[in-house]
Parts: structure tokens; sequence; C-alpha cells
């Protein structure tokens, strides 16, 4: 039996190999420490549980779901956009839900490219860019690099040299935990309207942020609204990760094509997982979220107190990003030496270059293990480091 072509040019996902390293160190009984996957520990605030013991007992909460979202939702979505970024969107036909942002991301692109047309992805990037999105869908994947001497930023003038379809973008940052302003999101989405292309904006951390900031949203910048599509999901904010719940906002004509694919692969999130999620976003008063969220908040700021702090007194030069709940760490050699280093001492970190060969010399910390955890990690680093 043969796999295809397009199945035999995807590498390994770097979280599976990730995975089955830690459940053969668990099965035998490691004491491990991982700050691999970021995957939330903190457990969703508990209306959110309340909303979902509540929607099982409603009739018809076990049939199946529209594979756009049950239209309670996309009204909470539009409704959460207006509070949260001050952007009206119909509901109708601006809101598409998601199984999680992941398959979105993935789905987009098989109703607009071509295969053979190219699309930029960052270097380093979440991989389901370039592997999930470009690569199965037999698009050309092209990366850009981000580098600490532009702020992990994209260099525009170098992409509006591309020729290409469409443009990945993700603030606050998946690996490197960077940021970005509205003036950014408005330069990027004027290149994209005189290029003819279309963005990706993947905003699954805007409500992880720290000392004041607050990241925008694309779709509330001039010119935004008609080239992008943005992503979410309640997986970090809410730390409903294993729910499968995100939604996608935007241009109405892309949404449209998402949810054609969408309506000839899957049928939706569950209805009252839909009705919890409503339930969480519609806890935003003004832009601001409710208490639960800000106490997870105050949790993970602690923590980056607690790694940066420690990384500082083994020589590593780390300070708190203003978003994410990533430490994305210059270790000064090769990522998966270091990793593989920690590891011995049973520590899991993710090395730069799982996110692709502009990663190498960092590695990726997720704060998602308890203070406890980290203070141990930190006596183990020190002994495998010094």
């Amino acid at each position: 039996m043969k796999y295809s072509r397009r199945l035999d040019s995807l590498p390994q996902y770097p979280f599976a190999k990730l995975d089955s390293i830690l459940r053969e160190k668990k099965a035998r009984g490691v004491d491990l420490i991982s700050f691999g996957i970021g995957d939330p520990d903190l457990p969703p605030p508990d209306f959110v549980n309340e909303e979902l013991r509540q929607a099982l007992k409603t009739p018809g909460s076990h049939n199946y779901p529209s594979s756009e979202g049950e239209s309670f939702f996309r009204k909470a979505v539009a409704e959460w956009y207006r509070r949260r970024f001050n952007v009206e969107l119909n509901p109708d036909t601006d809101v598409c839900a998601l199984i999680g942002s992941k398959e979105g991301i993935a789905n987009v692109i098989r109703a607009f490219v071509n295969p053979g047309e190219q699309v930029l992805t960052p270097n380093p990037s979440y991989p389901v860019y370039e592997h999930g999105a470009a690569l199965l869908n037999e698009a050309h994947p092209r990366s850009f690099n981000l580098r600490d001497t532009e702020g992990f930023r994209p260099n525009l003038e170098n992409i509006a040299k591309e020729d290409f379809k469409f443009l990945f973008l993700n603030y606050p940052n998946n690996p490197t935990s960077a940021v970005v302003d509205e003036d950014f999101l408005q330069q990027v989405s004027r290149l994209a309207d005189e290029k003819g292309a279309l963005i990706c904006y993947d905003n699954a951390y805007s409500e992880l942020t720290f000392k004041g900031y607050k990241a925008p949203s694309i779709l509330q910048v001039p010119g935004g609204m008609d080239v992008a599509i943005e992503f979410h999901s309640c997986s970090k904010t809410f730390s409903m990760a294993g729910y499968r719940i995100g939604f996608a906002a935007g241009n109405p004509e892309i949404i449209k094509g998402l949810k054609a694919i969408k309506s000839q692969v899957d049928s939706g999130p569950p209805k009252f997982i839909q009705q919890a999620a409503a339930r969480a976003l519609l806890s935003y008063v003004n832009s601001n979220p409710p208490k639960e969220v800000l106490d997870r908040l105050s949790v993970y700021e602690r923590r980056f107190m607690i790694l940066t702090n420690g990384l500082k007194e083994i020589g590593y030069n780390a300070s708190m990003p203003l978003g994410t709940f990533y430490l994305w760490v210059n270790v000064g050699e090769n990522s998966e030496s270091f990793a593989s280093k920690l590891l011995e001492r049973d520590v899991v970190v993710t090395p730069g270059t799982a996110f692709g060969s502009e990663g190498d010399g960092y590695v990726r910390f997720s704060l998602t293990v308890p203070d406890i955890s980290i203070e141990e990690a930190l006596v183990r680093m020190r002994d495998a480091l010094g």
C-alpha cells in the first residue's frame, strides 16, 4: 500500500514526535516536567462548565450541528467582537464556527489556493501554516524570516517583492511571543490589497497579554476587513483546548469560501460545546474579560517571573513577553542539542527548529505547568547545564 504524494510530502508533525517521547517516558514511570506543548493546565472557568452541564439538558443538543455554527454562537462571536474590538460583524455572513482554529486554518486554503500557487508563511511559526494548510493542499509555501533584530516581525519591503495568494500572520506570536500594533496591521492590509492577496491572521493569543498591552484585531484597522480572515480559539483564553471550539471572522467572501469547504467535510462543533463557548464570550464587559480570565493571567505572569528569574541566574537572557504563555529563549547553541541535555534530566522544552530553520538557537517554554514544577525544573536545569 502506497501513501499519496501529498502525504509523503509532509514532515512529521513536531508535537506528535514530542508526544510520543512523553508517552514512552511516562510509561516507564519517569517524573517528567514538560514545557513542551501549549496545553493549558488551568481548568476552564466554573461558569463555562456550568453552562455546559445545562446545555447537555437542552432538547436537541445531541443532534447534528450546522457546519457553519449555530446562530446563537455566531451572534455571540459578533457581540464579542463588538465588545472587545469595537468591530461590527454580520453573524450570518462574517462569522464561522470551527472545530478549533487549527482546522479552519487548514481548510480556508482549500477554498482559494490552487495547486502550485504560492503562500507565504513565517519562519519560525506554527507548523500548521506550512504543513497542514499549504503542503497538504498542494500549494507552494515560501517562507519569510522572523528575526530578533526586527522584533520577530516580517520585513514588509521584502514581502512586497513576492507574488503570493495568501499570507499567514500570527500575533501575539507563537513561538516567539512577539506582538504588533494597529499601524503594522494597517500596513500589512494595504500591502495585501495592492498585491490582490489575502491574509490569514491567527489571533488565538489575543487575550493572553500583559503589562497593559492589548492585542488588536486586523479587522479593526482600515482595509483589514477587505483582505483578511481572522482566527480565534477558546483553547487558550478559557482553557477549553479539549473542547475543540474556535471561530473565524472577516471578509464575507472569504468566510463564504470557508463555509463551502466545511459543509463538505464536517458538521461543526457540538451544540452543547457552542453553548458553553457562547457563554464564555459573552462574559466580556466592554473590552474587559471576566475575573476568571484575569485571574489566570495573574497565574501566568507569576510563572513567567519564576522562570525568567531562574534562567537569568543560570546565565540566560530571559524576559517576560507582552503576549502568549510562551517564553522564547536564545540558548546560544543548537536547539535540539540544548533540548536533549534537558531531556536527560527529564525536563521537556520544544527546540526552536520544530518551528522552522530560523528557530535554531532558541527553545520554547510553555508556561502550562504549576509553580512548584517550574521551580523543580530550574533545579534540574542547573544540574544539566552547569
